[in-house]
């Protein structure tokens, strides 16, 4: 693997990671970190560069996925804490 692929590969696993982290759910983000590891590590051999940029390419989709997710149960949460405290508050 070329360095520059490899520096590649290192950055998008720590975005993975350091997104993952964001998920409220402690259920969802020890999941999605320990399928980003375990993915990582079956996939650390391959030599192959069509199916090294394959998986790149499919990490980054998986990226987006996690990003809108985490937004997602974000701002569900925050409604929903908002709403909770706007009754308990009346103005």
């Amino acid at each position: 693997m070329a360095a520059s692929s490899r520096a590649q590969v290192l950055r998008l696993y720590r975005a993975l990671l350091r997104e993952s982290q964001r998920f409220g759910g402690y259920n969802y983000r020890t999941y999605a970190i320990r399928r980003i590891r375990d993915a990582f590590r079956e996939n650390k051999n391959v030599k192959d560069a069509e199916k090294i940029e394959e998986l790149i390419n499919k990490a980054k989709a998986n990226l987006e996925v996690i990003h809108r997710q985490v937004c997602f149960f974000l701002s569900f949460y925050l409604r929903v804490v908002h709403s909770s405290v706007s009754s308990l508050m009346p103005l």
